[in-house]
């Protein structure tokens, strides 16, 4: 709880500040919301020269939800990445929000209930600076609480194929959440949208493509988990249990590993390789050790796990 506040922190705090923008008509935006379920079961969306360019006129920060859904929405569902981004960030946060405020506020009550009187003086500098950060975590939900009031239940509704149209649109840390997540990631919404399992079945191998196309270690990481045996994630079951797929995915995140242990165990990744290998023919090996080769100084351009920061909790999204 305390690392969603601290994200929303920033994201309300390290941005260009100013007033909200003055509200657009807000009609509308069921009808928008519901359209972005629709979109995602359409082909790939592709960014357009013109959406790019609209890309850089986003809405200010902070500005309410409920003023902007509707045109997120509709250039997302054109191929505007940036909006596409920003609206499933805005959304995850203002799913969280009423968990996260309720949280904070339960945390305060128990501060404040506590006896001061028998506090040892290093125990009231504790007890002191525990309620500075209980404050700081209340403004910074205020900023949250701008952005999301209003926001209707369709809206927040929308997060998962908000999120699917990101990740289609190149955003990694979409691409990440959703193929480690899916539907999963709102759960309760799953009910209401059983088609949502479907919709992730045909669009992870897409996504995984695209990854490896770009070089996204995450992406290798999280198909080493799929594969693995015993694996009972959505990942595992959209990529199936085929020898040679882990074989190859595997012996490419060996390459990227390198002998760099905070990544992972050189010998067991090497015993990993070598069970594979057991249920592989002597061309299949050859074969997908040059695919993992050529992929890793291709794609990769030789670059180890790491080589461009640390991978990160898939469903942790950078909110600078």
């Amino acid at each position: 709880m305390l690392a969603a506040v601290a994200a929303a922190a920033g994201y309300f705090g390290g941005r260009v500040q100013g007033a909200p923008a003055a509200a657009p008509a807000t009609g509308g935006v069921d009808t928008a919301a519901v359209s972005s379920e629709a979109a995602n079961s359409q082909a790939k969306p592709a960014p357009t020269l013109a959406a790019n360019a609209a890309a850089q006129k986003l809405p200010a920060p902070r500005t309410p939800l409920k003023y902007v859904f509707a045109d997120l929405q509709a250039r997302a569902n054109a191929g505007d990445a940036a909006a596409a981004t920003r609206l499933y960030r805005d959304l995850n946060l203002c799913r969280r929000y009423e968990r996260l405020d309720r949280d904070n506020a339960r945390l305060s009550d128990e501060l404040l209930s506590q006896a001061v009187d028998t506090m040892t003086p290093q125990q009231l500098k504790n007890y002191r600076a525990q309620l500075d950060a209980v404050e700081s975590r209340g403004q910074n939900l205020g900023g949250l609480r701008a952005l999301c009031d209003g926001a209707s239940a369709d809206m927040l509704d929308s997060l998962v194929p908000n999120l699917q149209r990101a990740a289609q649109l190149g955003d990694a840390y979409a691409r990440a959440c959703y193929l480690d997540r899916g539907p999963n990631y709102d759960p309760a919404s799953l009910l209401d949208h059983p088609q949502r399992l479907g919709d992730y079945r045909r669009s992870a191998q897409q996504m995984i493509d695209t990854g490896i196309e770009n070089g996204d270690w995450q992406v290798v990481s999280l198909l080493r988990g799929a594969y693995e045996p015993g694996a009972a994630n959505l990942l595992s079951a959209a990529v199936g249990k085929e020898a040679y797929q882990r074989y190859r995915y595997l012996k490419l995140f060996r390459l990227g590993a390198g002998s760099d242990r905070s990544i992972a165990d050189p010998g067991q990744l090497d015993q990993d390789l070598r069970a594979a290998s057991m249920k592989l023919s002597a061309a299949q090996i050859t074969q997908a050790d040059a695919w993992a080769e050529q992929t890793f100084t291709r794609n990769f351009q030789g670059k180890p796990i790491g080589a461009d920061g640390p991978l990160w909790d898939p469903c942790v999204f950078p909110y600078e």
